[in-house]
């Protein structure tokens, strides 16, 4: 009676398979360890500086890991991240300058997407800085974005002639709704960050008041959950965000009409 043949092959292959995926698993849940012991050590320092107790765990959300992550293959050594109390949005400025540790009100900053309403794609294939449908702009609280000034700055990118757009061609800027914000940048409000956007060709436009103004050179911006604050040194952040950067922002005090709170203070 013929003896019954066995694929060692396939068992010996199928041993390696799930070992294999048994050390994958392994090296996730090792790593996801080290998140969370690296997020949780923050928020203690953060709980310590504010002279409060809690051994909450940390809930890291993918958010959190996208824009961390581009911030260290980013190289940005200046980056803090910082855990604010669950009521930061209905303090005022001076209060979270305090909670964050700054010197100014004028180092807050926060990102905000804007939609040209009169966009026209000339090339699908072609990724265009100076024609693009959406602009992330990172602007100081103090401050609001001048509508006329952000137009005419885009406009500017081009050099003057046959391919500069037309004068109007910026007149419709406006605010993108939250889910349009949401589904492009990949963060929900009050949480958006420059770092680790889902849609990466969306340029980026820092304001030339935060590059030129602020004193320390160091701001904190969204990092990705609403709870969350990304401080960074401006000239690393410029640098590693590949910005453009753009006087389009005016003193909320001294804003002409026409002008938007991008967001309000919130």
């Amino acid at each position: 009676m013929p003896q019954p043949q066995i694929n060692f092959n396939i068992t010996i292959s199928t041993m390696a398979s799930s070992n294999e995926d048994e050390a994958v698993q392994l090296l996730l849940s090792q790593i996801d360890a080290i998140e969370k012991s690296s997020w949780t050590t923050v928020a203690n320092n953060n709980n310590k500086q504010q002279k409060k107790q809690s051994n909450d765990e940390v809930n890291i959300t993918p958010q959190m890991r996208r824009a961390r992550r581009h911030v260290q293959t980013s190289q940005c050594y200046s980056s803090r991240w910082r855990l604010c109390p669950s009521n930061y949005y209905t303090l005022t400025l001076d209060e979270r300058k305090v909670i964050l540790g700054v010197d100014n009100t004028s180092q807050l900053c926060k990102a905000c997407l804007f939609e040209n309403k009169n966009y026209k794609p000339t090339d699908g294939s072609v990724v265009d800085p100076t024609n693009s449908q959406y602009y992330l702009v990172v602007v100081q609280y103090v401050e609001s974005i001048d509508m006329k000034k952000l137009a005419s700055e885009l406009r500017g990118l081009r050099p003057s002639g046959p391919k500069r757009l037309d004068p109007n061609y910026f007149s419709d800027m406006r605010l993108a709704p939250e889910d349009v914000s949401e589904k492009l940048t990949g963060y929900g409000h009050n949480g958006v960050s420059p770092f680790g956007m889902l849609d990466s060709t969306i340029p980026i436009i820092v304001c030339k008041n935060i590059v030129e103004n602020v004193r320390p050179k160091f701001i904190w911006m969204g990092g990705g959950d609403k709870d969350w604050k990304l401080g960074m040194a401006v000239s690393e952040c410029v640098s590693a965000l590949n910005a453009i950067v753009l006087d389009v922002s005016e003193p909320r005090t001294l804003l002409q009409v026409g002008g938007t709170n991008c967001n309000t203070v919130a």
